[in-house]
């Protein structure tokens, strides 16, 4: 469930990346409220390295609703809105990166864009003298969909996993390896990542890139682990 006074937006996703398509932003910030920013670990991870936190620590400051949403203040605002804007800019989320997009990937794998309906009173200058793929280039999207597209696989195993382990009755928290911080395993990247490399004597990772190598590594190795406590699925009719 979303916090209260935030929408998800009516999309139509009729835009490819050689679609007619500029936009500046002229830093107004009325983008930075009233929205649902998802965030997933390569998010988490490059926020908690902005603000010089761990993952741990960020999730318990700035991510709500389940872990997966950024905070809002109580005037609605972006808990990283600051006078002069965005405080985390640089190492800003996805969703940021791609307003006003966004984006959608159907079960056949074909990507599409969309506008986002804009503030009333935005500053923002909407044009077509250029594409969605210049746009996109621009606002630096390339890493969060290489990382996203390496992540897609093992999400859609961990959540087969678990779902398994809720229908025999285990809860996801108990389902956590020691070590791995309050939040899943999934979020918690640094938590995970020292678990992992404790265990196995390895050397923690000293690049933002070798944290999501291992993170990955640890995920699944998590998740063969409770795989394996699996009882068998029953025999196809």
């Amino acid at each position: 469930m979303l916090p209260a006074g935030l929408r998800v937006p009516v999309v139509v996703f009729d835009l490819e990346w050689s679609s007619p398509f500029a936009y500046t932003c002229n830093a107004c910030s009325r983008c930075c409220y009233g929205k649902a920013i998802l965030v997933g670990p390569y998010e988490v991870l490059r926020l908690a390295r902005n603000r010089g936190l761990t993952t741990t620590e960020l999730l318990a400051a700035c991510v709500e609703g389940g872990g997966v949403l950024l905070r809002v203040r109580p005037d609605g605002g972006c808990v990283f809105l600051t006078e002069r804007g965005c405080g985390v800019h640089p190492d800003r989320p996805l969703a940021c990166r791609l307003y006003p997009l966004g984006r959608n990937i159907d079960a056949q794998g074909r990507e599409r864009f969309g506008h986002l309906p804009p503030h009333p009173q935005t500053a923002g200058v909407y044009g077509r003298d250029g594409t969605v793929g210049d746009y996109l280039s621009r606002q630096g999207v390339e890493p969060y969909f290489a990382v996203g597209a390496r992540y897609a696989g093992l999400y859609q195993r961990m959540v087969a996993v678990l779902a398994r382990l809720a229908e025999g009755g285990v809860e996801a928290e108990a389902a956590a390896a020691p070590g791995m911080g309050p939040a899943s395993p999934w979020l918690d990247v640094d938590a995970t990542v020292a678990a992992y490399c404790r265990e196995r004597d390895l050397a923690p990772p000293a690049t933002l890139e070798e944290a999501v190598d291992l993170h990955i590594r640890a995920v699944d190795a998590w998740l063969e682990g409770l795989a394996t406590s699996l009882p068998a699925a029953p025999p196809a009719a």
